[in-house]
């Protein structure tokens, strides 16, 4: 086995990006000629883990550099043959190094190798330790001095940490089912700072962070939505009570979620935006809907808008017919947003509505209708708000 340095802090000096990606290759690269310990593994990973965080700011700069180097720890032969072990390492720098570059890094191959491999995010001794420093660094406050360029870089590190921290976090959500005591890590106050943030945050330039932080605020309510219909209590033998939805209750008419309003329409009219995003928006905005109370939580003319997307979704998932679930959501959502908004007395598009709807169970004896797809039509057809239509 060929002499490596016993400190992984050491680094070589790298003058250029091309000496940088040779360097991290060379350290990437397993001699075949012996079978490597263990602990040559855990070395090998560290110092590449080491120099991608000390040139992070020259190389790795731009998301897709960042991307490939993730990719060429995951290629190598320590995750291919020893992808738990690896991990592991990677958690526990990501925890406990002090260097924000290197957590960065950490975080990063992290949420790659979950991306490529979901199950990992179900690995609960793992993300258990990870949860908390995840929501500190979601939280950490950023401080700009323009006359210290040294503090920006740190503070640019600090922007992309906290933005990764969401997006780690939402992905644990959205793959895994959370428990009681898993939602009872998340208490009121922090999920209603995540509520401020995305306020806070809706003008700075680039909406990583804040995309992030809805997204992570969207995947929370179906995990409290799952808990609170389900038989699974809280330690007092009460049903589980969806926290997110009595946040945004607290909040109607404050403008003080506004921005997360304006989103979430945003991101079901965004054509290349994700299924399963899509579909936790429509969830919540069923609850908004059908819940006393919060049936009022978005303006009139934002109302409008979620008619003029329900109409193109449909109409254009009816003729792709790829994709039943979410046009059988977009229906179920549409029946409380006709018949309990607004939009009850406010008349928009009704007969275009009442159009679209029909064209979707029509020529039922050349086509085959799915029995959902009718049923959920016919409830959308028997709606006040046709009656008045047709008056």
């Amino acid at each position: 086995m060929p002499a490596m340095e016993d400190d992984p802090d050491i680094v070589h000096l790298v003058d250029n990006a091309q000496q940088f990606w040779s360097e991290l290759e060379d350290i990437l690269t397993i001699p075949k000629h012996n079978i490597p310990t263990l602990e040559y593994l855990d070395l090998t990973l560290r110092r590449s883990l080491g120099l991608c965080a000390a040139y992070h700011q020259q190389y790795l700069q731009d998301p897709l550099q960042l991307d490939f180097a993730c990719a060429m720890l995951l290629d190598s032969e320590l995750f291919q043959s020893h992808s738990e072990r690896m991990s592991d390492i990677v958690t526990s720098e990501a925890k406990s190094n002090g260097n924000p570059d290197t957590q960065l890094i950490a975080l990063h191959v992290l949420l790659s190798f979950g991306r490529r491999k979901p199950d990992s995010f179900r690995t609960r001794l793992r993300w258990k330790s990870l949860l908390p420093p995840l929501m500190d660094n979601v939280l950490l406050e950023l401080e700009v001095d323009s006359d210290v360029e040294e503090t920006n870089l740190q503070v640019a590190t600090k922007a992309k940490l906290r933005s990764l921290s969401a997006s780690l976090l939402y992905e644990r959500c959205r793959v895994h089912k959370l428990s009681v005591q898993d939602l009872n890590a998340w208490p009121d106050n922090y999920l209603d700072h995540l509520f401020d943030l995305i306020e806070e945050t809706r003008h700075m330039q680039g909406d990583t962070f804040n995309y992030s932080v809805i997204k992570l605020l969207v995947a929370l309510n179906e995990q409290f939505m799952v808990a609170s219909l389900g038989p699974r209590r809280n330690s007092s033998n009460e049903k589980v009570e969806n926290r997110i939805l009595r946040l945004l209750t607290r909040r109607l008419g404050t403008g003080t979620s506004q921005t997360f309003a304006e989103h979430m329409i945003f991101m079901l009219n965004r054509a290349q935006e994700d299924i399963f995003i899509k579909l936790l928006v429509l969830k919540l905005l069923y609850l908004l809907f059908a819940t006393r109370g919060t049936e009022g939580y978005f303006y009139t003319n934002d109302l409008c808008v979620l008619v003029d997307i329900f109409l193109r979704e449909l109409a254009d998932l009816d003729e792709a017919g790829d994709n039943e679930g979410l046009q059988h959501t977009y229906l179920r959502v549409l029946h409380p947003l006709l018949t309990r908004t607004q939009l009850r007395s406010f008349s928009y598009k009704r007969t275009q509505i009442r159009n679209m709807l029909e064209s979707l169970v029509q020529d039922s004896e050349v086509r085959q209708i799915n029995p959902t797809t009718k049923r959920l039509v016919e409830r959308c057809l028997t709606g006040e708000w046709l009656k008045k239509e047709m008056n």
